[in-house]
Order: structure tokens, then C-alpha cells, then sequence
């Protein structure tokens, strides 16, 4: 049976101060197992597989179906991860922590900056997550409220980006972090999605405007391109229509 995780949306982007949180969104990924010499192509998976080759002492591959748009920003990387360490684990019988193992694999393989480990845990557990990724410790797991959906516009890849530009703006992102020990999850992600936008040169115009549609929350995930808005469920038709003149928009609930 294959693994399935899920991708997700920024909270806290972690490359300014290492404190990252994301949530889960309902778009799967799907890695299935097995023994096997792993086709070469994926810097990640390769990284991956290669690893559990070594500490099991056998050829092991994965195979993925993803509806993610890889470098999109939507934790695709984080998710097929999560997948498939757990995968391999359970093939193996090998026990590892599978969230930090994943991070620090992704980090390895060179798709992640800070290992993000939040988005991981996300991806895994559903639900928000807010993790330390300089220390690799995950700090809150909890039910995202219900009632909402999101409206995602997936693009992909991301052009290159210099994180100095999100560092610089360190206290900003310090100040969007306390909203994450008062629970104040949705201002953090609008506070967030519209810094990343405004210090990364993607539409700012336009997310302002879903907020003006009525959209809850509305801005850039993980380092773009891909945008999201937060809306009630019922609300997505005019956020939809607003995303349409950029891409093929899409509504999915959280999870």
C-alpha cells in the first residue's frame, strides 16, 4: 500500500530566524516501496533511497504520484520526503525519525534550505505544525480550525531567489512568530504570504485584493510562486475568478 502525505501552505517561512509552521492542504502524494535499484533522475529521491540502501544493506526504490507542481512553493518536496522515508521505513523495518530524517535528507539532496522540517510535519500529521528547524524539533501540532477552505493558484517551478532577501527582513518574520504562541495562526499566515510577496516581487496587488474580496488570509507559500488565499467554505467563487487571470486556480480544504 502506498504512503500517502499531503502538501501544504506557509505559515512562517523558516529561512529568516530557522522557526518555521505550515498546514496541511488536501492535495496527496502517493510513494509506494519497494526492493530495487532506484531509477537515477531525482536529486531527492536518490538522496533518499541511497541512504536506506546503505543502512539496510539492500537495493531499495520508490516510486511517486504526485498532484503537486514540483518547486511550487505547496511542500511538494517536503511531502514526497515524508513519504518516502515512512515508505522505506516500513519496507526495511529500520527505525528512524521519520519527519527529522526527511528534513535532513532534503537538506542533504540540496531541496531545502533549512530542511523544513514544518512543512514535513505537516505533510505527515495533517494539521498545523510549528517546528525549530536550527534545532530540528518539532514544538505544536494541532487541528487547523474548521470552517475554511484555501484557494490555490499551483505554479512551478520557482525561478531563483536569493533567501538574503527574506533574511534582511528578519524583524518582520520576528514579529509574525509571536502570532504562533497566541495561536493567532491565520494573521500569521496573511502577515507572511504578503512579506515573502512583497520581498520576493510577486503579485502583492492581487493578494491584496483577495483580502478586499473577503478572504481571510491571502498570499505567497513557502518562497512562491505558487499563491493561496484562506477563505470560509462557501466563499471561494469570487477568489476563484480573481486567481483565473493569472493560472488555473483551485479550492481544497485543509486537513
Amino acid at each position: 500500500m502506498p504512503v500517502i502525505t499531503h502538501g501544504g501552505v506557509s505559515i512562517l517561512n523558516a529561512i529568516p530566524l530557522g522557526l518555521g509552521s505550515s498546514c496541511a492542504v488536501d492535495i496527496s502524494v502517493e510513494v509506494e516501496a519497494s526492493f530495487g535499484q532506484q531509477k537515477p533522475g531525482s536529486a531527492l529521491l536518490d538522496t533518499i533511497t541511497r541512504h536506506f540502501s546503505e543502512l539496510s544493506g539492500r537495493d531499495v526504490s520508490v516510486k511517486v504520484r504526485s498532484d503537486l507542481p514540483p518547486g511550487g512553493g505547496l511542500k511538494s518536496s517536503s511531502a514526497v520526503a515524508a513519504g518516502a522515508v515512512k515508505a522505506l521505513a516500513e519496507i526495511t523495518g529500520l527505525e528512524v525519525d521519520i519527519p527529522v530524517l526527511a528534513a535532513r535528507l532534503s537538506m542533504e539532496a540540496g531541496v531545502s534550505f533549512t530542511g523544513a522540517l514544518d512543512d514535513v510535519a505537516a505533510s505527515l500529521y495533517g494539521g498545523i505544525s510549528v517546528c525549530d528547524n536550527t534545532r530540528m524539533k518539532i514544538l505544536k501540532k494541532e487541528p487547523f480550525p474548521d470552517g475554511y477552505s484555501f484557494v490555490l493558484l499551483p505554479r512551478g517551478p520557482r525561478r531563483d531567489f536569493d533567501p538574503s532577501l527574506l533574511r534582511r527582513r528578519w524583524p518582520a518574520f520576528k514579529s509574525i512568530s509571536t502570532l504562533l504562541y497566541t495561536g493567532n495562526y491565520i494573521e500569521a499566515m496573511s502577515r507572511n504570504g504578503l512579506t515573502v510577496s512583497q520581498a520576493l516581487g510577486y503579485e502583492t496587488d492581487l493578494l491584496l485584493k483577495a483580502l478586499e474580496l473577503g478572504a481571510k488570509a491571502s498570499g505567497v507559500s513557502g518562497n512562491g510562486p505558487s499563491l493561496f488565499a484562506l477563505v470560509k467554505e462557501g466563499d471561494e467563487g469570487p477568489i476563484l475568478d480573481l486567481f483565473s487571470q493569472l493560472g488555473a486556480p483551485i479550492a481544497r480544504r485543509t486537513v
